[in-house]
This record gives structure tokens, C-alpha cells and sequence, in this order.
């Protein structure tokens, strides 16, 4: 496998360099990979993370502190998952990942919000997973530092926790709803965005194997959830296209090391 840019490298190379979560296959940094890649368009990794600075180096580059992060020879980086799409589009590899109306883009990229925006799916689990790291009597005080770290990053509060799993039930059952259609794509026939996205945020129901998506025991267990108001099979269901996504646009394996 490649070997990835540090970030200093990266700032100064050209083409698309692509800065990802490196150890653990974050949805985000995953969605952003598997937008370029199942749009064939070539890219370079890089490890952003400062090993006593952190995420802070990312600070005076992007204004924030979180990765995946986007640089296209000397343009501004882009740290948003609709502006990497875009910049995809615009780039034009070999397949579209939006579709050509106005209606249905927005339709594309609602939905696809609704997993991975602000309050999405992603934040959602997010929410959960922090509350377990903090509450869950199994932990020790290292696993809760990331837990208060995370915490306070992502604004979590005990109150939160009930209305993060509702949304999240309600996310998984609307999806599983657009699969129920039977069409190849959650939209039609055609792979989209929405496809990538549901591929790479249903890491937080079960994560893919170890074999091919290596992680630490505790991202794993804290990852793995169970929707208790989508019947089983159709969470299965779900998970297969996930499966079948990541075979069909050559994403495995995943690069966490």
C-alpha cells in the first residue's frame, strides 16, 4: 500500500492529496475516500495528525480541527463533506455521483446529509458512543479522557442521549425503507453519493472485519450498535449493501494504518 504524506508534504505537492483519520475507519474520512475512488479519480493520503500537537496543526490551513481534509493543487482546503463532493463533480472522473436535475441532486444531497451533517446519523452515534465512554462501569480512566476529549469537542450532555438514539432509529428506518425498493441504488439504478454515504456510516451499526477494516477492540465495540425499530432483516439487508458497495467500487481494503 502506499506509503502517506506527512502534512507538510502534502501542503507542498501537487494533484488531490486527501488527509484521513488515520488507526480507525472514520465515516467522514471514509465517505471522502470512497467518493474519489468510485469516481476514479487518483489521490494521495495524508497522515495530518501531530504526534504532540495533535489536530491543531490543521488550525492555521483550515480553520478547524478535524479531519478528512481535501487539498487540490494550490487551492483553499476544503474540511466539508459537501464541498469534497463537489470539488469530485467538478473534478469529473468517470462516474457522476449526483444526479444531472436540480430536484434530485437535492433529494441526493438532503439524504446524504441526513447521515453525515451536523445532527445527522454520524453526530447522532457520535453522541451515543461518547455517553458510553463516560457512563459504561467497564472503562477506565484512559477511555474516559477520550470520552471528556470528544465530549467536549462534539458538545455532549447526558439530555442529548435519548433524542440522539431517536434520531438515529429514525435515519436507519428511513433508509431501510429506500433499500425496501429493490432497485440497485437507494435512489434507482445508478450509484450515488447516498450510496457511499450509507456504505461508510453503517461502520457505526457493525464495522467491516478486522481483516479488511483493522481497528482497536474498543473502537469496534464502541461502534457497533443494534437499531431496535428497523426489523433485523432489514438491517441485514442494509449491511449486505454495504458489503456489496465496497466490493463494487474497489474499497477494501480499508487504509487505517
Amino acid at each position: 500500500m502506499e506509503s502517506w504524506l506527512t502534512l507538510e508534504e502534502a501542503v507542498a505537492a501537487p494533484g488531490l492529496r486527501i488527509a484521513l483519520v488515520k488507526g480507525v475507519a472514520s465515516p467522514w474520512s471514509e465517505l471522502c475516500r470512497a467518493i474519489y475512488v468510485a469516481s476514479g479519480i487518483p489521490f494521495r493520503l495524508v497522515a495530518a495528525h501531530d504526534p504532540k500537537r495533535g489536530l491543531s496543526v490543521l488550525r492555521p490551513l483550515t480553520g478547524q480541527e478535524s479531519l478528512p481534509v481535501v487539498f487540490w493543487n494550490d487551492e483553499r482546503p476544503r474540511s466539508n463533506w459537501l464541498e469534497q463532493l463537489h470539488l469530485a463533480e467538478r473534478l469529473g472522473g468517470s462516474r457522476a455521483l449526483l444526479p444531472t436535475t436540480p430536484i434530485e441532486r437535492a433529494r441526493a444531497t438532503g439524504l446524504l446529509a441526513e447521515l453525515c451533517a451536523e445532527r445527522g446519523f454520524g453526530w447522532q452515534r457520535r453522541i451515543l458512543l461518547i455517553h458510553h465512554l463516560l457512563t459504561a462501569p467497564a472503562f477506565g480512566e484512559a477511555e474516559r479522557r477520550i470520552g471528556h476529549y470528544l465530549g467536549a469537542k462534539y458538545g455532549y450532555a447526558p439530555e442529548a442521549v435519548a433524542p440522539a438514539a431517536a434520531r438515529c432509529e429514525a435515519i436507519v428506518a428511513a433508509m431501510a425503507a429506500l433499500a425496501s425498493g429493490g432497485d440497485g441504488s437507494l435512489l434507482g439504478s445508478e450509484l450515488t453519493a447516498l450510496d457511499l454515504g450509507w456504505a461508510t456510516f453503517a461502520a457505526l451499526i457493525q464495522p467491516l472485519p478486522d481483516a479488511v477494516c483493522p481497528m482497536e477492540p474498543l473502537w469496534r465495540e464502541l461502534w457497533t450498535w443494534t437499531p431496535e425499530e428497523t426489523a433485523p432483516e432489514a438491517v441485514r439487508g442494509l449491511l449486505a449493501r454495504r458489503d456489496a458497495i465496497y466490493e463494487q467500487c474497489g474499497l477494501l481494503p480499508v487504509p487505517t494504518r
